[in-house]
C-alpha cells in the first residue's frame, strides 16, 4: 500500500513538474513580441491619406449631425438629429411603399399621409438642410480612430433623414398629395448619387461600403419605378451613364481598413485588461498572451492575399487556411498555437468568409440595377 500511495506521489510530482516546465516555456515563448511583417508595412502604406480640411469632409460632417453608436449623453447631443416615433414611422412606412415597390402604392402613400408628411418636413426643416449640406461636400475620409466597433455611424438615422429629404423633393412645389415633382427628385437624385458613389469608392471599411452600396440600390429601385412612367429624367443622372466598377485600389483600401478595424479592436481589449480594477493575474495574461505586432501580421497575411487573390465562387482555390487553423490535426494545431495563442484563433475567423467575393457581389447587383435601369432610356 506505502508503495502504492509512494508511485503516486512521484507521479503526482512528476505531473506538476511537467506543467510548471510547460507553464515557464510558454512564458518564455510568448515573452516578446515580433517586429512588422513585409505585409503589415504594405498594408500600412495602402492606409495612408492625404489630409482633408474638415469643412470639405463629408464623414467629419455626418458625424456632427447624426453622432455614432459610442457617443456618450452630452449637451452636444441635442444638436443630433433624432426623429420622434410618429416621424420615424412614417420613413418606414415611405420606404416600404416608394422605395421597394410601385408608383402605384408609393401615390397611394403619399396621398394618404400628405398632411402628416407635410407637418413632419416643417418640423425637420433645419435636419433637412443639414443634408442638403451634406449632399455638398467634396470629400470623405474616414479617420483612422473611427475604425471601430463604438465609433461606427448612427446609419439607420442618417437614412430616416435622407428618406425626408427624398420626401421633401417628392412634393416639391405646387404639386397634389399624390403627385411627384419629377424635376425636384431629378435634382436630388443627382446629388445624392454623386454623394453615395463618392462613398461607396472612398471608405476604408465594409460597413460604410455597405451602406454606400445600400444607398445606391435604393436610388435605383427608386428611380426604376419612375422610370415606368418617366424616363426622361435618367439621362440628367451621369453618374448612372457609367459602370459602378470596382479597382484594385479600392480593394487595397476597404480590406485595409478592414485590417486596422482589427487592430483598434485588439488595442481596446489589451487596454481594457489593465485598468485598476482587473485581477492581476488577468492584467499579467492579457500582456503575455496579447501580441499586438504579431496580430497585425497574422490579419495582414490574410488581408494582403485576400487583395492578391483572383475573385471566384470555386472553393478550391480559396485562400488556404494557416496551420494553426487545421482542425484535422489537433496535435499540430497545438503546437502552432505555442505562440501568441489568442492572436492565431481570432484570425482563424476572417478565413470563414470570402470578404473579397461578398464585396464583388454587392457591385455586381447594383451595377445589374444600374444596367437594367438604362435599357429603359
Amino acid at each position: 500500500m506505502m508503495a502504492l500511495l509512494k508511485s503516486i506521489g512521484v507521479l503526482a510530482a512528476l505531473v506538476c513538474c511537467f506543467l510548471l516546465f510547460t507553464i515557464v516555456c510558454l512564458v518564455a515563448i510568448n515573452a516578446s513580441d515580433r517586429t512588422k511583417s513585409p505585409n503589415t508595412l504594405l498594408i500600412e502604406s495602402w492606409l495612408k491619406q492625404q489630409p482633408i480640411a474638415t469643412h470639405n469632409n463629408g464623414f467629419e460632417y455626418t458625424l456632427t449631425v447624426v453622432g455614432t453608436h459610442g457617443d456618450n449623453t452630452s449637451p452636444d447631443q441635442a444638436s443630433m438629429f433624432a426623429l420622434d416615433d410618429q416621424s420615424r414611422k412614417l420613413t418606414r412606412g415611405f420606404n416600404a411603399a416608394c422605395i421597394q415597390t410601385d408608383m402605384i402604392t408609393c401615390r397611394q402613400f403619399l396621398h394618404d399621409n400628405d398632411s402628416l408628411i407635410t407637418a413632419v418636413i416643417d418640423a425637420y426643416k433645419t435636419n433637412i438642410a443639414q443634408y442638403t449640406r451634406l449632399l455638398s461636400m467634396p470629400y470623405w475620409q474616414e479617420s483612422d480612430q473611427f475604425l471601430a466597433p463604438e465609433h461606427q455611424i448612427q446609419w439607420s438615422t442618417l437614412f430616416q433623414l435622407r428618406d425626408l429629404s427624398l420626401m421633401t423633393a417628392i412634393k416639391g412645389v405646387n404639386t397634389t398629395a399624390s403627385n411627384i415633382d419629377v424635376d425636384s427628385v431629378t435634382v436630388f437624385l443627382n446629388k445624392d448619387t454623386h454623394f453615395w458613389n463618392n462613398v461607396y469608392h472612398s471608405s476604408r471599411s465594409i460597413m460604410s461600403h455597405s451602406m454606400a452600396f445600400n444607398a445606391l440600390k435604393q436610388q435605383l429601385h427608386f428611380a426604376s419605378a419612375i422610370a415606368e412612367e418617366d424616363k426622361r429624367f435618367l439621362t440628367q443622372i451621369s453618374l448612372w451613364q457609367v459602370p459602378f466598377a470596382l479597382t484594385q485600389t479600392d480593394f487595397e483600401r476597404i480590406l485595409s481598413g478592414e485590417w486596422l478595424f482589427g487592430r483598434n479592436i485588439m488595442l481596446k481589449m489589451a487596454m481594457d485588461t489593465q485598468i485598476a480594477s482587473t485581477p492581476i493575474y488577468k492584467q499579467w495574461l492579457a500582456k503575455l498572451f496579447i501580441k499586438p505586432i504579431d496580430d497585425d501580421n497574422l490579419r495582414a497575411e490574410y488581408f494582403v492575399n485576400m487583395v492578391k487573390e483572383p475573385v471566384s465562387t470555386d472553393k478550391s482555390i480559396s485562400l488556404i487556411q494557416p496551420e494553426y487553423c487545421n482542425n484535422d490535426n489537433y496535435l499540430q494545431q497545438l503546437w502552432q498555437l505555442r505562440y501568441n495563442p489568442l492572436g492565431k484563433i481570432l484570425s482563424c475567423s476572417y478565413y470563414e468568409t470570402d470578404i473579397k467575393l461578398r464585396l464583388v457581389n454587392m457591385n455586381n447587383e447594383i451595377e445589374q440595377l444600374r444596367s437594367n435601369l438604362m435599357v429603359t432610356q
